[in-house]
């Protein structure tokens, strides 16, 4: 489930800002393609700069949390305020940044998770939620743009976004704890 809120939460703008930026917001096409290509292009430099971060802590979490709720604030503000044209490229960039330095932290969580000899299993278990949230986004977001609600695939990344933070807090906190010797205490 985490993989899929994760793919609806960042390829909803990745696919559908355009067009929710030109019919949303009034935004001329070219400068929606200009905001688009900066949150990709930017989100490639911040999957290196994750790199360099992943490298140098273990706390691969924290990254991961501290980024995705940076990303979350400002797409937040792209959805409820119309920003100037800088402006809105801008924040656009920093978010594409921002949630590429997430992808080596994840990367390096879901190594960590998976027992000794499973990893193929688990980057498929990975994978399939990936690919579950791509056949979601499109009916989804689509459906949001059908309806003449464009602003809202914003709002519903954002959403997604909040779901993908708490689910993994949600769930360490539901975890029973376990003694030294690797029982489980109820």
């Amino acid at each position: 489930m985490l993989f899929v809120l994760l793919n609806l939460s960042t390829s909803g703008i990745q696919n559908f800002s355009v067009a929710a930026l030109v019919a949303g917001y009034g935004v001329e096409l070219s400068l929606a393609n200009v905001a688009l290509t900066s949150f990709l292009f930017a989100s490639a430099f911040g999957v290196l700069a994750g790199d360099a971060v992943a490298d140098r802590t273990s706390r691969h979490g924290h990254v991961a949390i501290i980024a995705f709720l940076l990303t979350t604030s400002l797409i937040l503000r792209v959805a409820v305020v119309r920003l100037p044209s800088a402006v809105l490229v801008l924040v656009m960039s920093t978010a594409g940044f921002l949630s590429g330095v997430i992808a080596p932290s994840r990367e390096m969580l879901v190594r960590s998770a998976a027992q000794p000899g499973a990893e193929g299993r688990v980057f498929g278990i990975v994978s399939t939620g990936f690919n579950i949230g791509g056949v979601a986004r499109p009916i989804l977001f689509g459906w949001l743009l059908d309806h003449a609600v464009p602003q809202f695939v914003f709002g519903t990344s954002v959403v997604f976004m909040v779901l993908t933070v708490g689910l993994p807090l949600f769930q360490e906190r539901r975890r029973p704890a376990a003694p030294m010797d690797g029982r489980i205490i109820r």
